[in-house]
């Protein structure tokens, strides 16, 4: 903060989490990244450019997702130069690649290894990333744990999957998770279309199982783009935080420059701009400015969380409200105050 007490722009980004290609290997039922499948993944000359620009600029760490990261024929290309270049590297991947091969290689990179466990057997797993991957899914894994590597597990909590959210827990942890989160499905790209994002009760209850379960186990579990867990429950076992302060440059499989990678609005080109130039242009954009400092309406207003939530995920909102500082509707303090502003404008005002 300054002497008046606005934040300071930092001149670049911590992290940069790069969906480094639009390809994949599966067509999940609740893939968010749907719109990214048309572009034009960036050569690797240019991302080797921009990866040396983040070094001499002090980004910290480059998070590499997609898609399918381990479709490019050069990703070991782009993470040895990225670690060549001091910078800490991770990949995200559905793991059904992974073959002996491909784990001794990110095993000499020792880098952290993310991917989604959205199922705890063959049948739910199933329902969500399609037939025959389960069996794929367990084989990597286990030739990544034969290699020692890091693997945290993210449970994308999604209307296939949140009654088994306790078993997915255990799941990953016999699978010899290093760490393990959950994030809500949202209402975009395939979710969307198969109309299976998350509703609000339903992460509710997934939200208080998981607690529940991480306290018998005695484990932490982070909760992703959820900063209203406190208004769910104040375990001691679960982590959040908001994204809208944080020192993160998202770019698209083609260089756009995006706002969230679950919205696909960009502004501008990080090839044209440069990760400097980009992350100038992103934080004076207009429409950032309201996501970090959001005019808060009701309920958000005058709730006890609301210097640290900020209203909740602004990406949500705008999917479902097409309001960027609308309160996030997956929160179930504002999901029951939608409802009753619904019920309101049914009876009228003066019943």
């Amino acid at each position: 903060m300054d002497e008046v007490g606005y934040k300071v722009i930092s001149e670049s980004p911590k992290t940069v989490i790069w969906l480094v290609t639009s390809k994949c290997n599966l067509s999940c039922r609740h893939c968010y990244a749907l719109p990214y499948r048309t572009e034009k993944d960036l050569g690797l000359n240019d991302i080797l450019k921009l990866i040396d620009e983040a070094s001499s600029i002090g980004v910290e760490h480059i998070h590499y997702t997609g898609g399918e990261p381990l479709m490019r024929d050069d990703i070991f290309d782009i993470l040895n130069y990225t670690i060549a270049k001091g910078i800490e590297a991770s990949i995200f991947t559905n793991a059904t690649l992974i073959n002996d091969y491909i784990a001794r290689r990110l095993s000499d990179l020792d880098i952290a290894i993310y991917t989604s466990i959205d199922g705890h057997n063959k049948q739910v797993y199933e329902s969500v990333r399609g037939s025959g991957t389960w069996v794929r899914f367990l084989r990597g894994i286990k030739l990544l744990n034969e290699y020692g590597l890091y693997i945290h597990m993210n449970i994308s909590v999604n209307e296939l999957n949140w009654r088994y959210v306790g078993d997915i827990v255990r799941k990953a942890l016999e699978l010899n998770a290093s760490s393990i989160s959950l994030i809500p499905s949202m209402p975009a790209g395939n979710a969307l279309r198969n109309n299976v994002y998350i509703r609000p009760a339903h992460f509710e209850y997934a939200i208080k199982v998981a607690a529940d379960v991480a306290r018998e186990l005695g484990i932490a579990i982070s909760i992703w783009c959820t900063p209203f867990v406190p208004i769910i429950t104040r375990s001691p076992y679960l982590s959040y935080r908001s994204c809208r302060d944080w020192d993160v440059l998202d770019i698209s499989p083609s260089g756009r420059v995006l706002i969230c990678d679950v919205l696909n609005i960009d502004v501008g080109n990080v090839v044209k701009l440069g990760i400097k130039g980009a992350w100038r242009v992103l934080k004076r954009n207009q429409l950032v400015k309201r996501i970090e400092n959001p005019k808060l309406q009701e309920p958000c207003r005058s709730c006890q969380l609301r210097y640290f939530c900020k209203g909740g995920c602004y990406a949500r909102a705008y999917l479902v409200l097409n309001n960027i500082e609308a309160p996030d509707p997956l929160c179930p303090r504002v999901h029951r105050f939608l409802l009753s502003m619904r019920v309101k404008k049914v009876l009228g005002s003066g019943t």
